[in-house]
């Protein structure tokens, strides 16, 4: 995507609210509901939630969404009578995602065990949806030192896992979900196994750097580490998430991708360590295997500012994850209890 576009870009996706009735009249299918549009839009159920049925109509370029939120608002007012997975409903409204901040996920299920090593697999499937939409997109972030995405990988059972993946632009959510459609609900292989994506997808988080300023400030902060954790200091990785190698890290990400006008200033962190409940543990990856720090942590902020850098930091973390190789599935985090 040209630079040009990723200006005018104020949407990151969108999304129409379905309920459910007794069709009185033969409804028209949603994959052919619109007029016709210079690109047809892919459409990809979101996981329900309290029964409320909901389906994004997915673009490949975000700069496409003006026009088809337009389509869609002129068709309601004509016919709103659809059928979805062979139900018929009435589409109740629009939904406009604005977001820079999102974690996706989606179930993947295999015909036999999955191996631990399965990071540079799923990074690797990441780049081939980014591609199938936007091949200089997809070079342009292979090139980038700082990715501006994390994966995640919760095993449930052998053969079953949650893929979560976090992208910290708005810009990247169509082009991923636009190539991520064409394997929803079909079979997929990872490192050789045959596996079955889901045919939905779940939008757990989704927030904005302007939201995350405006989180009250905490002078203690829970984090729990999902996968194992490290840094790199000086020459040497350390497995210990002290307050300066995590807030630091986080900070240097967040001024790398929040808007200039809301970059956060350099800190002399002087937070301490007041409760911990870690392991070791290794990470099996293609190359060998990286041993990082899992469980929960507190951290102490005795200065009012650093309090609230730090806290705005720690909802960050948990799109932008913590350390090293968060695109290989490590230092994934969320914030943790108060339960100490």
């Amino acid at each position: 995507m040209t630079s040009t576009k990723d200006t005018e870009t104020t949407f990151a996706g969108l999304s129409v609210v379905l309920r459910s009735i007794e069709a009185s009249s033969n409804p028209t299918p949603l994959t052919s509901w619109l007029p016709e549009i210079q690109t047809v839009p892919i459409w990809i159920p979101l996981r329900k939630v309290d029964g409320i049925t909901k389906v994004m109509p997915v673009l490949p370029e975000p700069f496409l969404y003006p026009t088809l939120m337009q389509s869609i608002c002129q068709q309601i007012g004509q016919n709103s009578l659809v059928e979805w997975q062979q139900k018929p409903y009435e589409l109740t409204g629009v939904e406009v995602d604005s977001h820079s901040l999102h974690i996706i996920q989606v179930s993947v299920s295999a015909a036999k065990p999955l191996p631990p090593t399965l990071g540079r697999a799923i990074h690797a499937l990441c780049f081939h949806w980014f591609a199938s939409a936007d091949a200089t997109l997809a070079e342009n972030l292979h090139q980038q030192e700082n990715l501006p995405m994390t994966l995640g990988m919760q095993y449930g059972s052998p053969k079953n896992m949650l893929l979560r993946i976090a992208l910290l632009k708005k810009e990247l959510l169509a082009p991923l979900l636009w190539g991520m459609s064409v394997d929803l609900g079909r079979e997929i292989t990872l490192t050789g196994i045959p596996c079955r994506l889901g045919d939905s997808i779940d939008i757990l988080q989704a927030s904005s750097f302007e939201k995350l300023m405006q989180v009250p400030a905490q002078s203690t902060i829970d984090l729990q580490f999902l996968s194992p954790t490290s840094f790199k200091q000086a020459k040497n990785i350390q497995p210990f998430p002290l307050p300066d190698l995590v807030f630091n890290g986080l900070l240097r990400r967040w001024n790398i991708f929040a808007p200039e006008k809301l970059h956060l200033p350099a800190v002399e962190w002087n937070g301490l360590v007041s409760a911990y409940e870690l392991k070791t543990y290794a990470m099996k990856m293609e190359g060998g295997a990286e041993i990082g720090a899992e469980g929960k942590i507190r951290y102490r902020f005795s200065d009012p500012e650093q309090a609230k850098i730090a806290t705005i930091l720690a909802h960050f973390a948990c799109f932008a994850g913590i350390g090293r190789k968060t695109a290989m599935g490590m230092g994934q985090v969320c914030l943790g209890s108060r339960e100490k």
